[in-house]
């Protein structure tokens, strides 16, 4: 064995790294199975790796090991310390159930604790396996990829975030891998009487990898180059999407809402792409009945309406009087109905299709020739619609008494609603006179009174427990469903109409052409928000979701208190003096902006692109300067052929010569004599050049001999051993 392999501190900081890697291991085996002990577990890791580092023989740690996972059976499953007579009783009967369930070929009765004892198999022989791959390999490197790729597919693939562990294997994995290349590289190169130096080439691994992670840390990231793959495989079973009902879903439109909470796990799958003038917030549905959990439809209410192309369409929001806009969709997932922004007017297709608009929730289903149709692209006229401001300050709520009946299903609550729901929706109202500004008193009411917007760590609510009453005063903390589930509610107990909606905000502006955008839809912008019904208006559009900026627009045709919260941001303008001469004038004009002024503009337009243009020079510079050894001779051999020879040209090649020696790894000792070193040279790559280029040095500089050097004829040899540390 090497005296690398010796050095008790060199090894035991690699030890101590693999724990952490195979701590890496455990610890999403411990939380998706909910196993618990996860510190005995480690315990049983670090003594196995300690004994192993200590090269304990196998007839004394076989048997520790042993005790230890029988003990931890006994203290786990009968809460004993101590192997009790009847711990002992317990592992006997156990062993009897597992030995006859094994020899009947019968899988299913085989016990918790057999199981457990095969996890700990499991572990013990990848302790064994790493200790032979660090101690005698001297590498991991497999074990590394296999320990990312672990990580990777529970990361996308189940509920376990890897996130801040992958950081952490990456940053422990190249620790191990760099260490062991620089103990196989000083092996290779014979350095092994020098392993007192073993830190001092360590140390740039350390600040290289501490360096790498700050920067991978805190850099800006670009967005993911791929899409996630599990929408496209959980589509072909029919699953994924929102409203699941599970403890954590896929973000996506989903159609069972009927229980709502959990978390959340991004998707940026592609929906679709739609080329419009400016951001709209596209409709497919609306739900009436609010059951405590989530909401439910009410059946058979209203009769369909049936359209064609190029026909208007009749909804509840009218478009405004201007000029007709136009968007176009280009559906990457399958719907068998088409989106639609507020103000409709009418749908084109290629295809000859039937719209069938339902009364009921304001979806357009999509038939041909009486069934089901799923659209690939198609246009939508709209105009946004428009609201009075004037006529909203005159809703009254003494006007919501006078509604028919068909909005009755609009004010359903279930009868089991917390009274406090009912209580805070009052307190926030109660300095409001009119029903709009009831309304946006509750949009406005979740930005201001410290709610908080995520997709993590969102509970499902208990079987006695209200879905909003849970988020306004336990947790305060969600997504869209539970602002806008929260919203409506809290309208209802006001007696005010409102339906939950659901379907797609705005997406990613991607690029623009002309007067049209171009956005891109996903899974991520999934969404749902507020209809409330204004009496003598009609349903409006409100947004109570933090950082959603979806609003219905205002037409502000009154005149406004400079204190109304109402009232767009209106500066004076102050009056603009002549100019004292018409020279000032151009002179200013022809001016321009100074050489500073460009450059700044063109760093502020371009930083990102000189940011990385930088770090790819760095990059290059670095692998450069890394195999110098490799490049370098050819730069020396057609430096050294240029210009004349002579003695100094000479003497400058030979140093130069001992220099990329050192490079290569053929290191001269202290105290060595260059007579001694040239031997050593010689006997390394079996020739006699070395010594013939030392002999005609020292002669040069010692022998005071310099006129019998001739260059031209040594450089032949000289270029030979150059040549030969590229290799």
């Amino acid at each position: 064995m090497t005296s690398i392999r010796k050095n008790k501190l060199f090894m035991a900081v690699l030890y101590v790294l693999v724990f952490f890697m195979l701590a890496e291991w455990l610890t999403p085996v411990i939380v998706l199975t909910e196993t618990g002990h996860k510190a005995l577990f480690l315990i049983f890791i670090a003594v196995g790796l300690l004994m192993a580092f200590l090269r304990v023989p196998w007839w004394f740690s076989g048997p520790i090991k042993i005790l230890y996972i029988l003990w931890f059976v006994v203290y786990v499953y009968t809460g004993n310390l101590f192997f009790t007579g009847s711990a002992i009783s317990f592992l006997r009967t156990d062993f009897g159930m597992n030995f006859s369930a094994l020899t009947s070929q019968n899988w299913a009765q085989t016990t918790d604790v057999f199981r457990t004892v095969l996890f700990f198999v499991l572990l013990w022989m990848a302790i064994y396996l790493i200790h032979y791959w660090v101690s005698f390999r001297l590498s991991i490197f497999l074990f590394y990829l296999l320990t990312v790729i672990f990580i990777a597919v529970l990361d996308t693939f189940s509920p376990y975030s890897g996130e801040t562990a992958i950081v952490r294997i990456m940053v422990i994995g190249l620790l191990l891998a760099g260490l062991l290349y620089l103990a196989r590289w000083m092996e290779g190169h014979r350095i092994l009487e020098r392993t007192d130096k073993m830190a001092l080439f360590a140390v740039p691994l350390v600040l290289l990898v501490a360096t790498s992670t700050a920067l991978a840390l805190y850099l800006p990231k670009a967005g993911p180059i791929w899409p996630d793959p599990v929408p496209f495989i959980t589509s072909f079973s029919g699953q994924g999407g929102a409203g699941s009902g599970g403890n954590v879903g896929r973000i996506g439109y989903g159609v069972d809402d009927s229980r709502l909470g959990g978390s959340f796990i991004g998707d940026d799958t592609a929906v679709f792409q739609a080329e419009v003038s400016e951001g709209q917030y596209w409709k497919v549905e609306s739900k009436d009945v609010y059951t405590t959990k989530g909401w439910e439809l009410t059946e058979n209410i209203g009769v369909p309406l049936v359209y064609g192309n190029n026909e208007t369409v009749d909804t509840d929001f009218v478009s405004d009087e201007e000029e007709l806009e136009s968007a176009r969709l280009s559906m990457e997932q399958d719907f068998p109905f088409v989106l639609y922004p507020y103000g409709t007017e009418s749908f084109s297709m290629e295809e000859s299709l039937d719209y069938q608009y339902s009364t009921a929730d304001q979806r357009f289903e999509t038939y041909q020739n009486g069934e089901e149709f799923e659209p690939e692209a198609y246009e939508v006229s709209f105009n946004e619609p428009s609201y009075s401001l004037t006529a909203l300050r005159e809703t009254s709520p003494e006007d919501l008494a006078e509604l028919p009946a068909e909005f009755d299903r609009f004010l359903q609550l279930p009868e089991e609603l917390p009274e406090r729901v009912r209580d805070l929706a009052a307190e926030v109202t109660e300095s409001s006179a009119t029903v709009y500004d009831k309304t946006r008193a509750i949009e406005q009411y979740f930005s201001t009174s410290g709610f908080e917007y995520s997709q993590s760590n969102i509970p499902v609510p208990e079987a006695d427990q209200d879905y909003v009453d849970q988020f306004l005063f336990e947790t305060k903390r969600g997504y869209c469903d539970n602002f806008s589930t929260s919203m409506v509610v809290m309208l209802r107990s006001l007696d005010i109409p409102a339906r939950w909606v659901k379907g797609f905000n705005e997406g990613e502006l991607k690029n623009s052409e002309g007067d049209t955008d171009v956005y891109q839809v996903t899974n991520n912008n999934a969404h749902s928000w507020v209809e409330a019904y204004m009496p003598g208006v009609g349903w409006m559009l409100f947004e109570p979701t933090i950082g959603f900026t979806g609003a219905s627009s205002i037409d502000f045709d009154l005149e406004l208190d400079a204190a109304d919260p109402e009232q767009p941001d209106q500066q004076e303008q102050p009056i603009a003096e002549e100019p004292e001469s018409s020279d000032d004038e151009e002179t200013a004009a022809a001016s321009g902006p100074s050489y500073w002024e460009r450059s700044t503009d063109f760093i502020s337009a371009n930083r990102w692109k000189l940011i990385w243009s930088l770090v790819g020079i760095a990059l290059l510079v670095a692998i450069l300067f890394k195999i110098r050894h490799k490049w370098m001779p050819k730069l020396l051999v057609s430096y050294y052929r240029m210009g004349s020879g002579g003695t100094v040209r000479f003497e400058k090649a030979y140093l130069r010569l001992l220099k990329q020696l050192e490079l290569y790894g053929i290191n001269r000792r202290p105290g060595q004599t260059l007579k001694s070193y040239a031997a050593y040279i010689d006997s390394f790559f079996g020739t006699r050049e070395m010594s013939e280029l030392t002999e005609a040095y020292e002669r040069s500089v010692y022998g005071d001999d310099a006129e019998s050097i001739d260059w031209a004829e040594l450089r032949e040899s000289w270029e030979n051993l150059i040549n030969r540390t590229s290799g």
